[in-house]
């Protein structure tokens, strides 16, 4: 799986990506990337999820984690272009 970070985030963001945060709703809740769907973790590791294989998808978190294994999940299940923030939301508000 490929990683996003902080300085390429708003470059790679013009190719429109699937913004996927991966944590649980409370959190996303708090507050997450403009217009990014919530799909937590478990739900994608159980593919409880309708996620298109013909578009990136940039996964997120708080700290790049759980989203690196939300990917791992998805790649196995044959997703090609999958990427992760790298350091997690956290890494914007440094």
């Amino acid at each position: 799986m490929k990683s996003v970070d902080v300085a390429s985030l708003p470059a790679f963001l013009e190719r429109r990506p699937l913004v996927v945060d991966v944590r649980s709703p409370v959190l996303f809740r708090q507050g997450s990337l403009e217009g990014a769907l919530n799909i937590p973790t478990a739900d994608i590791q159980q593919k409880k999820h309708q996620l298109p294989k013909d578009r990136p998808i940039l996964l997120v978190c708080e700290r790049g984690i759980q989203s690196e294994l939300a990917g791992l999940y998805l790649e196995a299940d044959g997703y090609a272009e999958v990427y992760n923030l790298a350091g997690g939301l956290n890494s914007l508000t440094r």
